[in-house]
This record gives C-alpha cells, sequence and structure tokens, in this order.
C-alpha cells in the first residue's frame, strides 16, 4: 500500500512505529494505525528474527507510481536524521509469550485494534489511501498469498 500522509513529513518530527506480534504486523504513524497484515498462514507471515535498517535511495525508477515521478536531485543533499528521544523496543527472536506491545500503541485492554483505532485506519484508507497492490487489476495475485 502506498500513501499520502495527512501532513508534510518535512516540516516537523513524527512518530512511526511498527508493531509486529505473533498474529499480525501494524504500522502507525503518529499512533494512527495505517496499515494491518494479519496473519493468514504460516507460510506468508514472517517469523524470523528481524532486525530495523533507515536508510535514503533513489527508488523512483519502481516505487513513485510506477516510475512516472523521479528523483529530483536539485534538493540534495538528502538527509535523514532521528531525534534525541528515538527508542526502539521489543520483544527478542522467540521471546516467551509475557512479552507484550510498547505501551503507547497499545489498544486499551491489549489484543488487536481498539475500535477508535480501527476507525482512525479506515479514515487514513478512506482518505489518504492512494495505491494497494492486492487492489491493482494490473498485476497478477496468483502468487500473491497476502491479497
Amino acid at each position: 500500500m502506498k500513501f499520502h500522509l495527512w501532513f508534510d513529513p518535512t516540516k516537523d518530527y513524527h512518530n512511526y512505529a511498527i508493531l509486529w506480534d505473533p498474529n499480525e504486523i501494524i504500522f502507525f504513524v503518529d499512533d494512527v494505525p495505517i496499515r494491518r497484515y494479519p496473519k493468514k498462514n504460516d507460510a506468508t507471515f514472517p517469523e524470523r528474527p528481524m532486525y530495523v535498517y533507515g536508510s535514503i535511495w533513489d527508488a523512483s525508477s519502481w516505487a513513485t507510481e510506477e516510475g512516472r515521478i523521479k528523483a529530483d536531485y536539485q534538493y540534495q543533499p538528502f538527509v535523514g536524521k532521528y531525534s534525541n528521544n528515538f527508542k526502539l523496543a521489543g520483544c527478542a527472536a522467540y521471546e516467551s509469550p509475557s512479552c507484550r506491545r510498547a505501551p503507547s500503541s497499545s489498544p486499551s485492554g491489549g489484543g488487536g485494534l481498539s475500535r477508535q483505532q480501527i476507525e482512525a485506519m479506515l479514515w487514513v484508507h478512506r482518505n489518504y489511501k492512494v495505491y494497494d497492490y492486492c487492489r491493482d487489476p494490473r498485476r497478477d495475485h496468483t502468487h500473491t498469498p497476502e491479497c
């Protein structure tokens, strides 16, 4: 999925989070869920240890509306920064089931998204989603189990 966010991300710092537990992966922007990827079966859900990697690179040949929008190098150098309060937290690979989500993104009561979070995610999808690979009629989804 691709989204045009409801704010200009270059104007201020924002919080981006990925919640990954044995049942789902949820992507957040400023504590608003924008995408939920539920586990459908073992074959389509990553279960290996993961790591965080940040970079800036030119993906305009494939990631910008089929390559229609190219990087404009007049704005270089491109810089990515983490704020002083950058936090990385999670459970170690193969951690006991008692390891829980980060409190700042956890819905009250735990387990999945709250009703308010689901409504917020639907709002984002209705107003800011510009592309969904699984809904693209030009793509062959016969070998795409996540769709």
